[in-house]
């Protein structure tokens, strides 16, 4: 690999701070590439390998105080904005913005920042692996490995430049399908209803696209689409050079993304763009979103949690067969109570063990039928009411999976963070079938398949009484709109504490009760409602003339 690549070493991407706005084009820490002296970039082993593994410390790294810990702590924010975590005090005021639905003042600013400061970060290397190496032209000139018809042939170290190009342009393209997502709002799916009017999300001013040809100067909203349509570009070509070139490549880690986890990801960005589109480019999204989650299912590498592991694996570990993309939790990288562990966990020395607990919606935990286990998620108050309705058996310690008592609470905050599961692969794809079924393209049996093959694993199989509750139950799943009840419910509760709620709750427009046990009470959220509408930070206007001050 040539030693002439000037990157940005991985300390300056590691020091990235969150700033409001992206066109704070220096961020606190970093060296622009190319200012750096030849010598200094040889005391790096492998410059690009350096750079691409310091973009991802950025997944992880947030600047501000204990409820800011990077894409967990987005996750978090989102699970409390639609309900379906509830925070019940506010002793420590950590998270009560998202309790109290301010989300949309409070945290725009950050998530515009987070987001921004990755794709600073990530365009400055792809624009220094162009320029440093001799691959994109290459493959620009010749095509993949499979198109060649000449004698030509890349080298071995091509070949894990493409591994590590495709990583860095699926985070890319991670971070314009959250952008999107966050930024663009909702009513009746389709016609995004705002003060001006109606738009559809090919007009719809979302947010800038920046690249490695026009960051270094401000650039106009663009559309949903378009930023979608990035998003999808990125990580379809990622996928295809996994494909072509990474077919023997080991990943190193669960951090690192590998062909599954951005098939994982793009079949989650086209699932959440589909739901804004008509006609033709409905069906085509949705069929996209299946095939790419079923890639990921027909792959065989992951395993879904059992039955019998259901209450005793803790999500606590990156070991887990079922963790697609997950953060090993280091004393190096712990962030202590500025984690999610430090947070959520009662058996860690956490935010909610001293009394700020962040349990299950109540009225989410009264609708689990008997039969569902994952009810003993959940603390159901019988031993300790001060912890009723954590998810003390979803979520607990590694070091200390029982114990809430003082001496025995976990203080080193090793837990390891999950990222993706491979059960919402087929949440996913049961979704993407169910919709297809809809405008008379899918299979509502399928879609059924599907979700069944997570709730056949959600069972007590030794109540006999709970598996007749469960065969009678599956059984009305058949008519349609209450197998949408399911795949909705599906999705709420099995990956509860896992980020999906809020699009979930966006993507079927949806309408529900909050629990009595939420400390802001407000009976009734709807998916259209302001609360869930996320506007640029104004800040950005004063960085960026294209920009209008919508936060004021």
């Amino acid at each position: 690999m040539k030693k002439s690549i000037i990157l940005t070493i991985a300390a300056a991407v590691l020091l990235t701070g969150c700033k409001d706005s992206f066109l704070d084009r220096k961020p606190d820490g970093a060296t622009k590439y190319g200012d750096m002296r030849q010598d200094q970039y040889e005391q790096l082993s492998d410059q690009l390998e350096g750079s691409v593994r310091g973009l991802y410390v950025k997944l992880y790294s947030m600047g501000g105080g204990h409820d800011e810990f990077g894409k967990r702590s987005i996750d978090l924010w989102g699970d409390i904005l639609c309900g379906d975590i509830a925070l019940t005090n506010k002793n420590y005021g950590w998270l009560y913005i998202d309790e109290t639905l301010r989300t949309v003042t409070n945290r725009n600013g950050t998530i515009w920042g987070f987001y921004y400061g990755m794709l600073h970060n990530i365009n400055a290397t792809i624009k220094a692996f162009q320029n440093g190496t001799d691959f994109v032209t290459k493959l620009e000139k010749h095509g993949f490995p499979s198109e060649i018809t000449d004698e030509f042939k890349y080298t071995e170290a091509e070949y894990e430049q493409a591994v590590y190009y495709a990583q860095v342009l699926a985070l890319r393209g991670y971070a314009y399908s959250n952008l999107a997502r966050w930024f663009t709002p909702v009513t009746n799916s389709v016609y995004m209803t705002t003060e001006k009017g109606s738009y559809t999300i090919v007009d719809y001013p979302c947010c800038p696209i920046y690249t490695e040809n026009n960051m270094d100067s401000p650039q106009p909203q663009s559309t949903s689409a378009k930023v979608y349509e990035q998003a999808f570009s990125d990580m379809t070509l990622a996928i295809r050079l996994y494909e072509e070139f990474g077919i023997n490549y080991i990943r190193p880690n669960k951090l690192t993304i590998d062909r599954e986890v951005i098939c994982g990801l793009l079949a989650q960005a086209y699932l959440n763009e589909a739901v804004y589109r008509t006609g033709e480019t409905l069906k085509n999204h949705l069929e996209l979103a299946l095939s790419n989650a079923k890639k990921v299912i027909d792959s065989n590498k992951y395993k879904m949690i059992s039955e019998e592991d259901l209450l005793t694996n803790g999500f606590n570990s990156v070991n887990d067969p079922s963790w697609m993309w997950a953060k090993e939790v280091t004393i190096e990288t712990s962030g202590g109570l500025k984690s999610w562990f430090g947070q959520v966990d009662i058996h860690s020395y956490s935010y909610a063990w001293a009394g700020d607990t962040k349990v299950i919606d109540r009225v989410l935990y009264d609708n689990m039928p008997e039969w569902d286990k994952r009810r003993l998620w959940f603390n159901d108050g019988t031993a300790n009411k001060t912890y009723f309705l954590c998810p003390d058996k979803k979520f607990f310690s590694a070091q200390n999976p029982i114990s809430t008592k003082d001496d025995d609470i976990d203080r080193d905050w090793l837990s390891d963070d999950v990222f993706m599961r491979f059960e919402s692969m087929y949440l996913i794809a049961a979704e993407a079938e169910y919709r297809l079924a809809e405008i008379g393209a899918g299979d509502y049996s399928k879609a059924l398949s599907y979700l069944q093959t997570i709730t056949d694993q959600r069972i007590n199989h030794d109540d006999a009484e709970a598996a007749g509750e469960y065969a009678d139950d599956v059984a009305k799943w058949s008519d349609p709109s209450e197998l949408k009840k399911q795949i909705i419910y599906n999705w709420r509760v099995e990956m509860w504490g896992e980020g999906y709620g809020l699009e979930t709750f966006r993507r079927w427009d949806d309408t529900r009760s909050r629990g009595d046990n939420h400390d802001y009470k407000l009976p009734t959220i709807k998916a259209s409602d302001d609360y869930f509408n996320m506007v640029p930070p104004s800040s950005e206007s004063t960085y960026n003339p294209y920009m209008k001050d919508k936060d004021k």
